[in-house]
C-alpha cells in the first residue's frame, strides 16, 4: 500500500468492521470532514490538462484505485444480492451515496441513453422485438465522473432485443476491472494478491473528450496479446462493456487487463 492510499484503507477498514446499524452517519460522513486535502488532490486532478488524455502517475493511479474500493463498497447497497455469503457491509442510503460523491467533487452522469461507456448492465428484461436497442428502464445507483474521466458507472436494468443481449451472460458473466459486487463473479488485478500488496493496482481510466471515447488509456500496448482464444468482436464486447454480454465463451480467467478501443459518441 502506498502512503496516500491510507486514508481510504482506513475507511475501508471501517466500512468492513462496523457492526451498527447508520454506517454512513457513524463512519463515511466524520471521514468526509477531514478529507479536504483529498478533495483538493481529486479537484487538481479533475482539470489536468493534455494534448488528448491528460498524463497520470502510477502512484496517480493507485490514489484513485483505493477511492474506487471504497466507492464499490458502497454501491453493494444497490446490487441485488445472488447468495448471501460475499461482503457483509451495512448498506446506505442513495441520498447518502449522492453526498459522499459530491462532497468529493465528483460529477453525476446525467445521460439516460444507454451507452456500456457510462452504464454497467444490472438486469435484463428481453424485448419482444430481437433487434430493440438496449434502452434504460432503471436506475439501481448513479455514475460518476471526474473532470472528463469516468469514475464509476450507472447501474442499471435494462430492457433489449435478443440480437444486442443475452439475458444470462449479460446478468452473470465475469465483471472485469470490479472489486466488489453482490449480483456476479468478479476480478480485478489485485485478484490472488497479500491484504497490502493488492492496493497497488492501477485504476482502469476511461475518457470522454471532445466527442470521443477512449477506453482503458493506460493499458499496457507494448505486451504480448494474451491467447484468450477470442474474436476481435469478443474482445471488443469485453473491453467496452467490461463483461460479456453476447458471448458464450468461458469468462474466467481472461487477460482483457491490455485491451484498449476508442469510438465517437
Amino acid at each position: 500500500m502506498h502512503s496516500d492510499q491510507a486514508t481510504y484503507r482506513e475507511l475501508y477498514d471501517q466500512l468492513l468492521d462496523y457492526e451498527g446499524t447508520e454506517l454512513y452517519a457513524d463512519v463515511v460522513r466524520p471521514w468526509l470532514r477531514n478529507q479536504d486535502g483529498e478533495r483538493s488532490w481529486l479537484d487538481a486532478f479533475a482539470r489536468r490538462s493534455g494534448s488528448s488524455v491528460p498524463e497520470a502517475s502510477i502512484e496517480d493511479l493507485w490514489r484513485l484505485y483505493a477511492l474506487s474500493r471504497i466507492v464499490e463498497l458502497l454501491q453493494l447497497s444497490f446490487m441485488p444480492r445472488v447468495a448471501e455469503e460475499g461482503w457483509g457491509t451495512q448498506p446506505i442510503r442513495p441520498d447518502e451515496y449522492a453526498e459522499f460523491m459530491d462532497t468529493l467533487g465528483l460529477r453525476k452522469i446525467e445521460r439516460t441513453a444507454f451507452h456500456p461507456f457510462f452504464h454497467e448492465i444490472v438486469s435484463v428484461d428481453p424485448a419482444a422485438d430481437d433487434d430493440a436497442p438496449p434502452t434504460i428502464v432503471k436506475e439501481c445507483w448513479p455514475g460518476y465522473l471526474l473532470g472528463p474521466m469516468l469514475f464509476t458507472r450507472t447501474g442499471c436494468a435494462v430492457t433489449a432485443g435478443a440480437r444486442h443481449l443475452t439475458k444470462s451472460i449479460a446478468e452473470h458473466s465475469t465483471m472485469y476491472w470490479a472489486f466488489a459486487r453482490h449480483n456476479r463473479p468478479y476480478t480485478d488485478l489485485s485478484a490472488g494478491w497479500g491484504s497490502n500488496s493488492s492496493w497497488r493496482t492501477k485504476f482502469r481510466r476511461d475518457y470522454h473528450l471532445d466527442g470521443t471515447l477512449y477506453y482503458n488509456v493506460d493499458a499496457n500496448r507494448q505486451a504480448r496479446p494474451h491467447d484468450d482464444g477470442l474474436g476481435d468482436d469478443e474482445k471488443l464486447e469485453l473491453v467496452r462493456h467490461r463483461s460479456f454480454v453476447q458471448c458464450a465463451k468461458p469468462d474466467i480467467d481472461l487477460w482483457p487487463y491490455d485491451l484498449v478501443h476508442s469510438e465517437s459518441l
